[in-house]
């Protein structure tokens, strides 16, 4: 029997975690430029320095909570739970494989009582 692990990411988080870090990079580099021009003297840009900060913070939380979401929806749909998924057509030709072996013994002369 096989154990499948999502170990390997999907591409939808992958994906996601693109856009994610694209929007990441664009939104540091406008705070850069917002705090270069705040200690140059242009104290006018401190209230947007805020603003740009909130926003970041709410963006890194959504972007963590869809992750998630994600993530969750993909292991629901290929079966994974805690961690692993069974591999259940390998687990039926194990269970063939044996049954076949089970058939071929009972012509063999029995199988012996149980002790007790």
């Amino acid at each position: 029997m096989t154990l499948i692990s999502p170990l390997a990411g999907e591409r939808a988080s992958q994906e996601i975690l693109a856009e994610a870090e694209q929007h990441y990079r664009r939104t540091i580099r406008a705070l850069n430029q917002i705090i270069e021009e705040v200690a140059a003297g242009r104290t006018d840009r401190v209230k947007e320095l805020k603003g740009a900060l909130a926003d970041l913070g709410r963006a890194t939380q959504t972007a963590f909570d869809e992750r998630a979401r994600v993530e969750k929806r993909i292991r629901t749909e290929t079966g994974i739970i805690h961690d692993y998924a069974l591999d259940l057509a390998e687990a039926r030709s194990e269970i063939g494989r044996r049954l076949d072996r089970l058939r071929a013994a009972g012509g063999s002369g029995g199988v012996p009582e149980r002790v007790e």
